[in-house]
């Protein structure tokens, strides 16, 4: 008796551009914010490669496999879930960091926080002899450690700079591990597991303070639009107001910043008033002071403690 072949799937032997048509067409139904975005990438991931190749080769067609991967990846955007999950990456400040549930996906916004962490760092290592101690915390994917990683590499080797990454999250932290390890760079940063800065050790003393700390109001979380109906809760709800976790934070800034230690913030929108607040009440910092995003939201708030 003959056995029957499987049937090929629809998308078999139809040429990406159309493709891309259909991806959007079916993404534009289920509300898909940026539908042709997301069929373009997502067909590209289809086909292993970028969207430029896909725009150069629009009469390529898929193999069986590849196009039966791809209707199960449009059904589930057009379920909700993110790209960076779905391609199991984002790119981020230059970088492609590995993303999955165990972490937050890494933010436009937070790659000014990471671009400030780098200034200020810079600046330190040029102005300063003594080795400087870097803390971050809440890493969650480890985007910020493997961004200052790279470049202080040799910083970090000669010991001048030495940085932890910390997440209250085990998950997180495997992935953050994976993250370093594949960009080279595991070898250069300490990570550890805790809530906030509960792992370092009482009395280290901190040159730099790195978190982006869950900021959104729980309200926002249980909501779930976009993204946040599949990231961990963990890394996303701050509480009623969104700063439950920065009030304790910026609580232990007097105990741990070094004098002319710095600590960086990053904010929800309309946060920095109340943070600067928080800050004024410990009657400790010689200076605070905000960064903008493109959209002139301050997202970043930079303490620095009194010299004594």
């Amino acid at each position: 008796m003959r056995t029957s072949e499987p049937a090929p799937t629809l998308l078999e032997g139809v040429p990406a551009r159309h493709l891309v048509i259909g991806a959007a067409t079916r993404l534009r139904v289920s509300d898909s914010p940026s539908a042709r975005l997301d069929a373009e990438l997502l067909v590209a991931h289809a086909f292993g490669r970028d969207r430029t190749w896909l725009i150069a080769h629009p009469e390529a067609t898929l193999e069986t496999s590849a196009a039966e991967r791809l209707a199960e990846l449009v059904e589930r955007r057009a379920a909700g879930e993110p790209i960076a999950y779905l391609r199991g990456f984002k790119e981020w400040l230059s970088l492609r960091l590995a993303t999955d549930q165990r972490a937050l996906i890494p933010r436009p916004e937070t790659e000014l926080l990471a671009d400030a962490a780098i200034a200020e760092i810079a600046a330190r290592l040029a102005s300063e002899d003594a080795p400087l101690v870097a803390w971050e915390v809440a890493t969650g994917a480890g985007a910020i450690a493997v961004a200052v990683a790279q470049r202080f590499r040799t910083a970090l080797s000669l010991g001048r700079l030495r940085l932890t990454a910390s997440d209250l999250s085990p998950d997180a932290l495997e992935l953050a591990a994976e993250n370093l390890s594949s960009h080279g760079v595991a070898h250069l940063v300490s990570l550890a597991c805790g809530d906030l800065l509960d792992p370092a050790p009482r009395g280290t003393q901190l040159d730099l303070l790195v978190a982006n700390l869950p900021y959104l109001e729980s309200a926002e979380v249980d909501a779930g639009r976009g993204s946040l109906g599949w990231e961990p809760r963990l890394a996303l709800d701050g509480g009623l107001d969104g700063l439950d976790l920065t009030r304790r934070l910026v609580a232990d800034l007097p105990e741990r910043l070094a004098p002319r230690g710095v600590a960086m913030l990053e904010i929800g929108a309309g946060q920095a008033d109340r943070v600067r607040a928080l800050v004024a009440e410990l009657d400790m910092a010689g200076g605070v002071s905000a960064m903008g995003d493109l959209a002139g939201i301050e997202r970043v708030l930079r303490v620095e403690r009194r010299p004594t």
